[in-house]
């Protein structure tokens, strides 16, 4: 079956989770894990680094690469052309060019999160052109990455017609326990990943950071991704005496294996989540794992990671001490995240999402 994955995401995103959601569903497609789906290539240029830095999806899919988001969305926008001869349009965002009537074939769209919709002053500029809704109330079959999505999916949207699939991430093989310390990494440290603001709760963890801290005199806190430290952050830092002993980089794929695998710990406060990637990234590299008990990480983490009150970072602080000065703790722990983790790859993800392409084309 020929199955187009449109643009949307990719002329939006150089790098983020759904993006790379969609670019790992690619890639195994492209190498037959499972057979029978073909892509059809690209018709504008991207943006998204997972798919122009890789030699053989760049090649397969046709992609070329554009200046920027800005230039890749127009041409996007100014495309009228439908995909050639596919039996399936696979919306990867939710743009109002996407739902073009003049597209052919059957359509599916994948829901990532309802975090716009649930927690509106989270919303960005292009939150706010979006038509969610439409997609899914137009859609033949609807993807949603965890059960607590398709939950929110129905909270927000009540009943939906077209049969709602869950099909959770994978993880890449890239993540294992045995990946080498990079230099740079601190001797001891607790692991945060992601953008800290809003939601992701990150002020949550610098006080329960504080409070180990005063006692586990040589613990650092390593924060990987989103922006710098704001000045609110580094003012945050200095006031609860911890400004020394944390940090934030941006890392590579390969530098962020690294970063998993030779962490003490890894924290994941977020009050709100799709899925929950990252958590998952840190099972695989057997680092142990405390996560907040809130939408769908309980799903994610199962038993192999422990949980604290969404907000409380006294309960974190308590658990983040506990973890860190017990050894036999983390190691346990370290095997259930490994246990766990096995539970999710990317080509089961691929095997149910042509599950779900066969039986809508059988419905035609």
């Amino acid at each position: 079956m020929r199955v187009a994955l449109d643009e949307q995401i990719f002329a939006i995103q150089p790098v983020g989770g759904i993006s790379r959601m969609f670019s790992e569903l690619a890639r195994q497609f492209l190498d037959g894990h499972p057979a029978g789906v073909d892509l059809v290539p690209f018709q504008t240029p991207i943006v998204n680094r997972y798919i122009l830095e890789d030699g053989l999806m760049s090649r397969r899919l046709n992609a070329r690469s554009a200046r920027n988001p800005w230039t890749a969305l127009a041409s996007y926008f100014s495309k009228v052309s439908r995909p050639p001869d596919a039996d399936i349009v696979h919306n990867t965002f939710y743009l109002p060019h996407g739902l073009d009537n003049r597209r052919s074939g059957k359509r599916i769209v994948t829901i990532h999160d309802m975090i716009p919709e649930l927690m509106p002053r989270t919303r960005r500029r292009l939150d706010l052109l979006t038509l969610k809704h439409r997609y899914v109330r137009s859609a033949d079959q609807v993807v949603c990455v965890s059960e607590s999505t398709k939950r929110d999916v129905l909270r927000v949207y009540g009943h939906i017609e077209a049969p709602i699939h869950v099909i959770p991430h994978g993880v890449s093989p890239r993540f294992q326990p045995d990946n080498p310390r990079a230099e740079f990494l601190p001797k001891r440290y607790v692991l945060f990943v992601g953008h800290r603001y809003q939601y992701k709760d990150a002020e949550v963890l610098f006080r329960a950071f504080a409070q180990v801290a005063r006692h586990d005199l040589d613990i650092e806190l390593l924060c990987v991704g989103g922006d710098g430290l704001s000045r609110p952050e580094a003012r945050l830092l200095e006031d609860l005496g911890i400004r020394g002993r944390v940090s934030q980089r941006f890392l590579s794929d390969e530098l962020m294996a690294s970063a998993y695998a030779n962490a003490e710990v890894f924290v994941f406060p977020s009050r709100f989540e799709g899925f929950g990637l990252p958590a998952l990234e840190a099972m695989a590299s057997g680092t142990p794992s405390i996560l907040a008990r809130a939408t769908s990480l309980p799903e994610v983490g199962g038993d192999a990671a422990v949980y604290f009150e969404p907000g409380d970072s006294v309960d974190l602080g308590n658990l983040l001490s506990e973890v860190l000065s017990d050894e036999s703790t983390r190691r346990d722990m370290s095997a259930r995240g490994l246990r766990q983790a096995r539970r999710f790859t990317w080509e089961k993800s691929a095997i149910a999402m042509k599950e779900v392409y066969r039986t809508v084309t059988a419905d035609a």
